[in-house]
């Protein structure tokens, strides 16, 4: 198990420790992706060299895009803020799985029904959604989640990138990421939670 990492609020008490842990959801995904010949994924997450080759000994296509950076260059007072979308501009069903990762952990309720809008015309029916929420957090710092070997995942943080938190319960998540169908939902001991949509 890898160095745990823990964060102070401003009242300096101490946060729940941020611990490497082994995914539930993240194999049954790639489950979901075996039967696909010509398989293609789009990562809506930080650049990260292991998972790039995680994915592509797995998958036909690995696709990335990285909205944390796009989103944190975003200032107020930018004439078009409505462009940054045009980073996820691919064609209608594309994708077999999507990653999105803790992403919504970091946006207002009406960019996460961009997103959502986005990622459903660009998915394939029967796709896949794999989305992360990490829970309260001491400060809006963006995390990465790298792959390691038996599907551990690392929670590294960028203290480079600062995006609003944004804390909702399971309900609120699931509501804002209908119309994907939720499959499978996981809660571990470190806080964070894994949750598995499908589009019909």
């Amino acid at each position: 198990m890898g160095t745990p990492f823990r964060f102070f609020s401003n009242h300096s008490q101490p946060e729940p420790q941020l611990a490497d842990y082994t995914s539930t959801a993240l194999p049954l995904f790639l489950e979901s992706l075996e039967r696909v010949q010509d398989c293609h994924v789009l990562d809506v997450g930080s650049v990260c060299g292991d998972n790039i080759r995680f994915f592509a000994r797995r998958v036909k296509r690995l696709y990335i895009c990285d909205m944390f950076f796009h989103l944190d260059h975003v200032r107020p007072g930018d004439p078009l803020p409505g462009q940054i979308w045009t980073q996820m501009d691919f064609p209608p069903r594309t994708f077999h799985g999507i990653l999105l990762w803790n992403l919504i952990d970091h946006l207002d309720d009406g960019k996460v029904g961009r997103v959502v809008q986005v990622c459903h015309d660009m998915m394939r029916p029967g796709g896949m959604v794999f989305v992360c929420l990490m829970g309260k957090m001491a400060e809006p710092v963006m995390h990465s989640f790298v792959i390691r070997p038996d599907y551990r995942l690392h929670i590294r943080p960028d203290t480079a990138v600062h995006l609003p938190l944004h804390v909702r319960n399971n309900r609120e998540a699931i509501a804002l990421l209908a119309p994907f169908r939720l499959t499978k939902s996981f809660l571990y001991q470190t806080g964070v939670r894994e949750l598995l949509f499908k589009r019909d």
